[in-house]
């Protein structure tokens, strides 16, 4: 297998250990955070600019910052997204529910109430995630 055909998040990690080993690299994740600010600044900016196209690479930076933080926290940000998009789906699922037991159209709710029913299910579904686990 050629040295960085992985899929993306696998290559991100292969290349910032690449770099780290021969010195290139952060002496603590302090700088990945700071990285990652950066380049979110950076996308907000271009998005006020209207610069879709560049706001899209500073999207890709984000990425690539967000995978270094992984590599410092020692964990494959596959299985972190992987989680990550494991509780979303459930957290949505739990806020689909409620509006289906108070008979509400999901549709019709401003993102406050939205939000506010999110926050109501959060705790429960991250507790229930955890004791599954």
């Amino acid at each position: 297998m050629p040295e960085y055909e992985q899929n993306a998040l696998q290559r991100a990690w292969k290349i910032q250990e690449d770099a780290a080993a021969v010195g290139f690299d952060w002496p603590d994740i302090s700088g990945v955070l700071d990285k990652i600010e950066e380049e979110v600044n950076e996308m907000r900016e271009a998005l006020s600019c209207g610069d879709l196209n560049h706001a899209r690479q500073e999207l890709g930076d984000v990425l690539l910052a967000s995978v270094n933080a992984a590599r410092f926290l020692k964990i494959n940000p596959e299985v972190m997204l992987t989680q990550a998009a494991n509780r979303f789906h459930a957290r949505f699922q739990a806020v689909e529910n409620v509006f289906a037991q108070e008979g509400r159209d999901m549709k019709s709710c401003s993102l406050d109430e939205l939000d506010a029913v999110w926050n109501r299910v959060k705790v429960a579904v991250d507790q229930a995630l955890e004791n599954s686990a």
